[in-house]
């Protein structure tokens, strides 16, 4: 019993405490307050790292956006175009034979790219995407991709034989675009139509840029013997000899 009324004492002295300096009671509630809160926040910021951690990494690809739309004012070449702000378009990922170069003199098939282009280009709407931290070249153009009503122009010049798969510089589309190559290749499109005066040539000129220096040094000493044996007057000589019999 003596044990009960001490306790019912002490209990009644607590209290009396309690109520007296509200400020303690208040100061001790918010300290508690704020710790609880502290660890629950603590626990969520780890719960996201976590979570960021364990993401996928998402294709760059995917973060491309398109631009326009802008009409196309002009050809200039096959693989350039000017828009109605007048801002020059470079292709990326092709290049087509020279037109409008100020030192290359116009290169074969280079009018049939121009005028390929501009029958499917000129005039239309278009949306310019871009590769990231690449987009313009050193003359200022701006280098894009070029959409007409979802078809990717870059790739269509190529498909059909109107351009070649630039693949100097590293771009998101390279091996699409050197499929696309060899197909219009092995089906004999546009500059790759095995002619003497076309396909042949183009083959020629494709495998000189492929070689090392060293490779075209070679290349270039073959020809020169070549044409040294059989120089073109040769033949229409001997040819013209045999008919005479």
């Amino acid at each position: 019993m003596k044990k009960q009324i001490k306790f019912f004492i002490y209990c009644k002295n607590f209290y009396k405490l309690i109520y007296r300096d509200v400020f303690l009671v208040r100061l001790i509630f918010t300290t508690v307050s704020i710790i609880l809160i502290m660890a629950v926040i603590h626990s969520k910021l780890n719960h996201k790292e976590c979570f960021r951690k364990n993401l996928p990494e998402v294709k760059t690809s995917s973060l491309f956006l398109k631009e326009g739309p802008f009409r196309i004012k002009s050809v200039i070449d096959g693989d350039t175009i000017r828009l109605s702000n007048d801002q020059l378009v470079r292709f990326i990922g092709i290049d087509a034979p020279e037109v409008h170069h100020p030192v290359i003199p116009v290169q074969r098939f280079g009018q049939e790219s121009a005028r390929f282009l501009k029958q499917i280009a000129e005039g239309h709407k278009c949306f310019l995407e871009y590769e990231p931290h690449n987009k313009r070249d050193k003359y200022g153009r701006v280098l894009a991709y070029v959409f007409i009503n979802d078809r990717l122009i870059n790739a269509e010049m190529i498909r059909w034989g109107y351009a070649y798969a630039y693949t100097r510089f590293p771009f998101h589309r390279r091996d699409k675009f050197i499929i696309l190559e060899q197909e219009a290749r092995r089906k004999q499109y546009g500059l790759w139509h095995l002619t003497l005066r076309d396909g042949r040539i183009a083959n020629l000129a494709k495998r000189y840029e492929s070689l090392s220096l060293r490779g075209r040094k070679e290349l270039d000493k073959l020809l020169n013997d070549l044409v040294e044996k059989y120089p073109l007057e040769k033949v229409k000589n001997q040819n013209d000899d045999k008919t005479k019999y």
